[in-house]
Order: structure tokens, then sequence, then C-alpha cells
């Protein structure tokens, strides 16, 4: 799996967990990435139920880092773009 798809394949696992989520993604190399997910705190639990396995699988079976980073949207709002 390529960096681009792991990010792609989070993000619809976020999305799908949480439908009012807002993504944001910085990819620091080419094979690490971070992805914030700003979503109601009733959402975390869920997002990192849908996300935690794969990033794990990500790290030791592909040796890519993608970690999700989840904060709560009332009180951390997510930059532009």
């Amino acid at each position: 799996m390529t960096l681009d798809q792991a990010i792609a394949e989070l993000t619809r696992r976020i999305s799908a967990a949480s439908s009012g989520s807002v993504v944001r993604v910085t990819r620091v190399s080419a094979e690490e990435a971070r992805i914030r997910a700003y979503a109601p705190t009733a959402d975390e639990h869920a997002i990192k139920a849908a996300t935690q396995d794969l990033a794990f699988q990500l790290l030791t079976g592909e040796g890519l880092d993608v970690q999700v980073l989840v904060y709560d949207i009332t009180t951390s709002l997510p930059p532009d773009g």
C-alpha cells in the first residue's frame, strides 16, 4: 500500500465513523503522515476504533507511519485547507 492509499483509506474510515468530522493531513515524508480529525467529542472513540488497527498494521507490515490524532471540534477549530 502506498502512503496516499493509506491516507485515503484512513480518511474514509474517519468519515464513516464521524460524518461531521473535518480531516487535515500533513505529509512528513514518503513513509510518514499525520491525520488530524476534528470531530464531536462523542465520535472520538468511534474514530479511534475505526482507524487504530489499520494504522498499526501499516506501521508493522508496510513501514508506513500514519498517525491519527483526534481533536474536539468544539474547542479546537481545524486550520484552513
